[in-house]
């Protein structure tokens, strides 16, 4: 038998803190290699420094390149400006330190001291784990509510204060702003603690253990309706965030999602064999269950996101950390009897040796590696309309031209004909669109894979690059120009 754990104790706040300081120093100073959706963040966040209105657009306006990653960057880069320190280094150090002092807490708050090394010792030590770790993505970010989560739960469940309940479910309300996957992992998991909460506490009066559940639910809420203002509110459509996504479900194809299972995390699912194990047989039955399906909705999430050629928001880095938990679970957890406990540590360590030798999930995306250089389109432009600036539209491609200035190139978050016709009788304008491959617009219902295909009659296809870029360039002339202005 299992001998009884002692009483939960909570770490000191000097101790958390050093620990915070030690991890964040060493993490910084760690070899890192930027993500793809780097790129796209380090974008807005360049465009919103210069009071650039795609900035503010690009800020709320896509659901998977989301609010709090690109927000997290920006404050980063602001403190790391007066710090003089990389502020996307920042960033990642601030994220992964918090996230580890909360496993950290939870295995101490739970067992020993002993027991806590375990998490970072993991993080690092498993290649899986590590090389999302070590991959600088503001979508790490979205490990910290996960993480801060688990421990409220883990201290509830010690002490069933309704402090840790509700923390838990303001945590959850924050992966609202962390993309699709995080969005739908919350609402599970707050679906799953107000019913593990109304199981437990069937000896309170029913009126005050129905007023918990509003107390779970208004903070995920209350984040997603604040997100749906914020569309209508700046891109004057309060779906506009979503529109993306729901055009992209147009181009999926049964072939192209078993092309991209292996984008999913497979640990997740060989994590299920101890998940179960804890469900059924320990004493911290009732974190196993929120947590057990966030070991289907992150792989899924994960395959349906490559399926549509959407940017897997913060799936890799909640899916590390989802592993993370378990194994910090089979670690703090009691059983009653050997066998379990014997069970779940073998199943873990299985599950050890495979991210040991698989292979890393989401590899770089290639798809924008045709596109023409930057130097390449001013320099033709400048033969013959020095003074003209090139349009781009969407997210993935402003983020290749980034000029958040707006010297040479204009970025807008959606293709609009008639604001284009406007701005093109005040100067000379080009337009520069990407194949139609899904990768940087949707193909379905889209004006730019129209404007590709058949153009328009006041386009004039100026170059076509290998890899069907286009340049085109507005016949229209500006206001002022033209020796025929009084024919207008």
């Amino acid at each position: 038998m299992d001998s009884p754990q002692s009483t939960p104790q909570q770490l000191n706040s000097k101790a958390a803190l050093a620990l915070f300081a030690v991890f964040a120093l060493v993490i910084y100073h760690l070899p890192m290699r930027p993500s793809t959706a780097l790129t796209v963040h380090q974008s807005i966040v360049d465009a919103l420094l210069a009071s650039n209105n795609w900035g503010r657009q690009a800020l709320i306006g896509s659901i998977d390149y989301p609010v709090l990653p690109s927000l997290a960057l920006l404050i980063s880069t602001v403190i790391g400006s007066f710090a003089r320190l990389d502020g996307v280094r920042l960033l990642q150090a601030i994220v992964l330190a918090w996230t580890l002092c909360y496993f950290v807490r939870a295995a101490y708050y739970q067992h020993s001291w002993f027991t806590a090394l375990i998490p970072p010792l993991l993080l690092f030590a498993l290649p899986q784990l590590r090389n999302a770790a070590l991959t600088l993505d503001p979508g790490w970010i979205a490990a910290v509510p996960f993480a801060a989560m688990f421990f409220h739960l883990v201290c509830w469940h010690a002490n069933k204060g309704l402090r840790d309940l509700v923390l838990a479910g303001v945590n959850g309300g924050f992966l609202a702003f962390c993309g699709p996957g995080p969005l739908i992992t919350g609402l599970v998991v707050v679906a799953v603690l107000s019913a593990e909460q109304r199981r437990s506490t069937t000896s309170m009066d029913s009126s005050a253990r129905d007023g918990i559940a509003p107390l779970l639910w208004a903070p995920i809420l209350y984040c997603i309706a604040l997100w749906l203002l914020w569309n209508w509110l700046v891109m004057d459509d309060m779906l506009f965030g979503l529109r993306d996504l729901w055009l992209r479900a147009d181009n999926v194809r049964p072939e192209q999602l078993q092309q991209h299972l292996d984008s999913a995390i497979p640990l997740l699912l060989f994590c299920l064999a101890p998940m179960l194990i804890l469900v059924l047989k320990s004493d911290l039955r009732v974190i196993a269950r929120c947590l057990l399906p966030t070991l289907f909705i992150l792989p899924a999430a994960s395959v349906i996101s490559a399926a549509l050629g959407a940017n897997p928001a913060s799936l890799l880095p909640l899916s590390a950390v989802a592993a993370l938990a378990v194994f910090t679970l089979v670690a703090i957890a009691g059983f009653g009897h050997r066998v379990p406990r014997g069970c779940a540590i073998m199943a873990a360590a299985c599950c050890a040796v495979y991210a040991i030798h698989s292979k890393q999930a989401f590899p770089p995306d290639t798809r924008a590696d045709s596109a023409p250089a930057r130097e390449e389109i001013l320099a033709y432009i400048d033969q013959f309309w020095p003074d003209s600036r090139t349009a781009l539209y969407g997210l993935r491609l402003p983020a290749l031209y980034s000029d958040p200035a707006e010297k040479r190139f204009i970025a807008r978050l959606d293709y609009q004909e008639q604001a284009f016709l406007d701005q093109a009788k005040d100067e000379q304008l080009h337009i520069l669109v990407p194949p139609p491959d899904g990768y940087f617009y949707p193909l379905a219902h889209s004006l730019l894979a129209d404007l590709h295909a058949n153009g328009r009659p006041w386009l004039f296809l100026e170059k076509q690059w290998p890899g069907n870029w286009q340049l085109w360039r507005c016949v229209i002339p500006p206001k002022g120009e033209s020796r025929l202005e009084h024919l207008r």
